[in-house]
């Protein structure tokens, strides 16, 4: 196993035992564990590692060229510039047992030219396809271009590498209780190189002031970073996500909260889709194309966190006058965004295992809610039950006024199916 990626290993694994080329491509947003995955994968494979860094066309590939070289033992003049020359330069190399080539990074070559996707694919059938190798290419967005989704739809494999789950934190702090893994979990995300900043030998806000609120620590800045990788208006963008991470979800209030109009939104709010920075979510069983109840929310905990209690404190923190900033996580913290994360959780929980939960192999599960504030966590369905779920973090010793409450919202979702009703809360085993 390899912190939980073993089904895209899997994925790879039999592409590469396949008698021909293929080409994969992984999607994931920076800082989720693209690299790290490919790095374990090639550990024993012969491999090409190409790394599309930001810099002029003909700069880039003449690197491309000098790694080629270096990597097949051959040396010559020839200077390439442009995608196509590489391609065809690549296709003359003598392979005669399967290599591996990974090209990371290509949405700084979409920088370059809007319509690589397209071309890539074409260079591809035309130089590489015939050739023995498994190409890999890694892209931190996911473009939702017509023609860019139909050539994706091409490949062997299409990856969306998505957060690591709670487990992590479970299986790096074993010892850690079910509260302090649920803050951990609700700032410091499941990056791994976000979680070895954690010392358990010290109090969850201790470990805030030590990493995010400390100049010297690189998370101190990672938000805005990540950001400025691939965005250029980062104070749009930015503001945008502050006010989702303040829990303004639909674009409305998103607008409202910014004020600005809906519709200079839309654009910005797609390209953070594309980024996977930010997912759009609709109601279960919505149609995606027509639902009028879309809400935005960050994906990933960490960059919640980041842009709720480090992105607004700038005066404070320039100030190093902490103290303001932690009294309002202790007073926060909890109530914004535990809550969430625990939710988050208990989705992770019972879609790993759900027939432990529902007695039942749902054919759905997702969230559920109106045009009426009447929200639902989590509904999960077959042919004949429905289980709908509530997710309580914070103490409460009132569960049969939640059980009645729970089964008063159920009467909003139209269904005849046999109903049953589930309250996850911080107490549950």
């Amino acid at each position: 196993m390899f912190l939980y990626r073993e089904n895209e290993i899997e994925l790879l694994e039999n592409d590469f035992i396949k008698p021909k080329s293929t080409l994969s491509i992984i999607f994931g947003r920076r800082k989720v564990g693209k690299t790290s995955l490919l790095n374990y994968y090639i550990k024993d494979k012969k491999a090409l590692y190409l790394n599309a860094y930001e810099t002029m066309q003909n700069i880039l590939f003449n690197n491309f060229k000098k790694s080629t070289d270096d990597f097949f033992g051959i040396s010559n003049s020839d200077s390439i510039s442009s995608l196509e020359e590489f391609c065809a330069y690549l296709s003359k190399q003598n392979i005669d047992s399967k290599v591996v080539i990974i090209l990371e990074n290509v949405q700084n070559l979409l920088k370059l030219d809007k319509n690589f996707f397209v071309k890539f694919y074409s260079y591809w059938n035309k130089y590489l396809k015939s050739k023995n190798i498994q190409l890999i290419i890694t892209s931190a967005i996911l473009s939702s271009v017509k023609e860019d989704m139909a050539v994706f739809n091409k490949f062997e494999n299409q990856i969306k590498l998505k957060a690591l789950n709670f487990n992590i934190i479970k299986n790096i702090f074993p010892n850690m209780d079910k509260n302090t893994s649920m803050y951990v979990y609700a700032a410091f995300g499941t990056n791994p190189q976000y979680l070895a900043l954690y010392d358990d030998n010290k109090d969850f806000i201790l470990n805030i002031k030590d990493n995010f609120l400390s100049y010297d620590n690189f998370i101190y800045t990672e938000g805005i970073s990540i950001i400025k990788n691939d965005l250029s208006d980062v104070i749009t963008y930015c503001s945008i996500l502050y006010a989702i991470s303040m829990g303004n979800k639909k674009i409305g209030d998103i607008a409202s909260f910014l004020d600005l109009k809906s519709s200079y939104l839309t654009r910005y709010l797609q390209k953070l889709v594309d980024l996977m920075i930010i997912n759009k979510e609709i109601p279960l069983n919505d149609n995606p194309n027509k639902s009028k109840f879309g809400r935005y929310e960050i994906d990933d905990n960490f960059l919640k966190f980041w842009f709720c209690y480090i992105y607004p404190n700038q005066d404070y923190l320039n100030k190093k006058d902490y103290y303001p900033i932690i009294k309002h996580i202790r007073e926060d913290f909890s109530k914004r965004l535990v809550n969430v994360a625990y939710s988050k959780y208990v989705k992770e929980l019972v879609s790993i295992e759900p027939e432990k939960f529902f007695l039942f192999t749902p054919k759905k599960i997702g969230s559920w809610w109106n045009n009426k504030d009447v929200e639902i966590d989590l509904i999960a369905y077959n042919g004949k039950f429905i289980t709908f779920i509530d997710c309580i973090w914070r103490k409460n010793n009132h569960m049969k006024e939640n059980y009645d409450f729970l089964q008063a919202k159920s009467k909003y979702f139209e269904t005849t199916l046999i109903k049953k009703y589930i309250i996850f809360s911080k107490n549950s085993k």
